[in-house]
């Protein structure tokens, strides 16, 4: 069993590597977001220019700057972190998918409708820029939910009664 300071020093260690995680998120999702916002003629020539069809293109055209914007605002407000940490991971998720079926052939010729600093970019380092980002989500949504198991049992820790505190978790938690 380990002692409350080790316990202690673990949560602060996944507290700040958690903060950091969601710094570099924000340095990904606010560029991208903002670039999209700002230039959004070349946005949507981009993204109609992709192998789809127009119709999805019109509707990424009008959601996707949107929700990097709301996943940004998600990652800063504590309330709305964990739907933050998921949208960035789904995002992402399907980010790296698109350019993974790019590499493997999927379409002969793909336009790259990217800006920012991932537009320098050829397939393969866009692959693995994503991967990265991909990776850090996940790893969010990990020490998120890590942080708030650790929490739970943070009153029991320190002598109160862990039956009480699981079930005052049960029925008010909205995890």
């Amino acid at each position: 069993m380990e002692t409350t300071a080790t316990h202690q020093t673990k949560q602060k260690r996944n507290r700040i590597t958690l903060h950091i995680v969601i710094v570099l998120l924000l340095l990904l999702w606010i560029p991208v977001s903002i670039d999209k916002v700002s230039d959004f003629a070349a946005f949507k020539n981009n993204i109609l220019n992709q192998p789809f069809s127009d119709d999805l293109g019109y509707i990424l055209i009008y959601t996707l700057p949107g929700l990097e914007i709301l996943i940004a605002i998600a990652l800063v407000t504590e309330k709305f972190r964990k739907a933050g940490l998921i949208l960035s991971t789904l995002l992402m998720t399907a980010f790296t998918g698109y350019i993974a079926a790019a590499l493997l052939g999927a379409w002969e010729e793909l336009p790259c409708g990217c800006g920012s600093v991932i537009s320098g970019m050829n397939w393969t380092q866009h692959f693995f820029f994503n991967l990265l980002f991909l990776s850090l989500s996940i790893w969010g949504l990990y020490l998120w939910y890590k942080l708030r198991s650790s929490n739970a049992g943070g009153e029991a820790i320190e002598g109160a009664s862990a039956k009480r505190h699981i079930k005052k978790y049960s029925l008010t938690s909205k995890f």
